[in-house]
């Protein structure tokens, strides 16, 4: 009987797990400094900003995070699990309007941040207005009374 309620409960555990849309952005980038030399096992600091609309929009997200590169200098990050400055990456309505991410980074692991750009995000992020989608519902009202119906939660 402890079996099959610890398998019940894995089963379950495991469904709720793979329900969950991820809610961050992966980022890598090579790391120089401003004449270009590769910054190799250095401490460094980078803030992202999401703007909506136009590239010096409204900010609808900002992070830090702190990362330290590898031998070729190059570094991975999640946008959305940062140090939160303000917005909440799950509170981005990525359904309206175009979104702009602008990526600076402090080489010396500060806050003096210098811009590296900004561009549009395109495709991918706008997978995470997917996780908005409601449900499949079943209903008798097709030809068959097992027909899936896809609904929204109204967008």
């Amino acid at each position: 009987m402890k079996n099959k309620i610890l398998i019940l409960f894995l089963l379950l555990l495991s469904y709720r797990a793979t329900a969950q849309v991820p809610q961050a952005i992966p980022y890598q980038a090579v790391a120089r400094d401003t004449t270009g030399v590769l910054l190799a096992h250095t401490n460094i600091s980078l803030r992202f900003t999401i703007h909506d609309s136009i590239m010096a929009g409204t900010v609808v997200y900002q992070e830090t995070q702190n990362v330290t590169t590898n031998v070729l200098a190059t570094f991975t990050v999640n946008i959305g699990m940062g140090t939160v400055v303000s917005g909440t990456f799950a509170g981005i309505i990525w359904g309206i309007n175009s979104k702009f991410l602008q990526v600076e980074i402090d080489p010396t692991g500060g806050t003096s941040y210098i811009s590296m750009g900004t561009q549009q995000l395109l495709s991918v992020p706008y997978a995470l207005y997917s996780g908005s989608a409601a449900s499949v519902i079943s209903s008798g009202t097709g030809s068959s009374p097992n027909t899936l119906l896809y609904t929204t939660n109204g967008f």
